[in-house]
């Protein structure tokens, strides 16, 4: 119909179904159109929305898979230096010095995320502190340990048992396991780790400690250059693990657990002396400014501040 040459409705608009279809006015009717809309969104999986959200439960996961990766890296990486059986026997130095620079690489890393504790022992130390909770630190501890195990598994499984060493085959099952020097007694080991740990918990509450924030830029060398001195003078006496994680899982791989609670005990008891002390002789300022500068130390954050002209 057309009133003074203006067409009101389209004839082309609407079209007619003589066998009982759906009319189309203007708009191309697509019945599976909104089938489809509905289907991508529950084609979205639960862990990619928890991952785009905010909230407690996605630093938890967070934190979860950063400290087993870390973990997981620092034992696959570590253990892979003392492998002896491909080329020439590795030197007390290069044994050091991977582990120190695998601890470098996990803080580089995963710093940002979770602070790279990727030791137990450094765990408790913060729960001392009051960085974390005990809750977090539970969550800290299981991540750690589980990621230890995944790791050197990985190293079991890409190197051959005739390559781990190059002693005899029956040795192989104490590769990358941490024992006392046979000369040393139990209570001498408990005491060297429980030092060893205390010196690396004393580096790690200087870090935390907001005042200290100008002097921790490239956390992450500083670090792993004090893992590696620490594991050179130690490492003759108890191997100078200073991680129950890092013990852990060669322990229950080669199934050998002489002297082991001395790797669970010293470490764990140098880093509650020590964060203890830290926190009675020089104090911990607990207000929310200082405790985010504390955090961005870790994670190797440099404020850089712009000077206006």
């Amino acid at each position: 119909m057309e009133q003074t040459g203006i067409s009101i409705i389209q004839t082309g608009a609407i079209t007619a179904s003589t066998a009982g279809k759906s009319k189309s006015v203007g708009i191309p009717f697509n019945p599976s159109s909104s089938i489809q809309t509905a289907t991508k969104k529950f084609k979205i999986p639960c862990f990619k929305k928890l991952m785009h959200g905010e909230g407690a439960m996605k630093k938890t996961v967070l934190i979860i898979l950063a400290e087993t990766i870390g973990t997981s890296i620092l034992l696959f990486v570590g253990c892979m230096g003392c492998v002896g059986g491909l080329g020439s026997e590795p030197t007390p130095l290069q044994i050091s010095l991977t582990f120190g620079l695998a601890v470098m690489i996990v803080i580089q890393s995963i710093g940002h995320i979770s602070d790279a504790h990727i030791n137990p022992a450094i765990t408790v130390g913060s729960v001392v502190l009051g960085k974390k909770t005990i809750p977090e630190g539970l969550v800290y501890l299981l991540s750690q340990i589980v990621g230890g195990i995944l790791g050197f598994g990985m190293l079991k499984v890409v190197t051959p048992t005739d390559n781990l060493t190059s002693k005899t085959l029956s040795e192989a099952d104490m590769f990358c396991v941490t024992d006392l020097h046979s000369e040393l007694s139990a209570i001498q080991g408990l005491l060297l780790e429980g030092i060893s740990t205390a010196i690396l918990m004393l580096v790690a509450c200087a870090v935390w400690d907001s005042r200290n924030v100008k002097n921790t830029d490239s956390v992450p060398i500083r670090f792993g250059l004090t893992v590696a001195a620490l594991a050179l003078a130690f490492g003759p006496y108890t191997g100078c693990s200073m991680n129950p994680a890092r013990s852990l899982a060669p322990a229950l791989w080669n199934n050998q657990w002489s002297h082991h609670w001395i790797y669970w005990f010293g470490p764990i008891g140098g880093a509650l002396l020590s964060s203890f002390m830290y926190k009675t002789i020089f104090g911990v300022k607990n207000n929310t400014q200082d405790e985010c500068a504390a955090e961005a130390v870790a994670l190797n954050s440099v404020n850089i501040q712009k000077t206006e002209p």
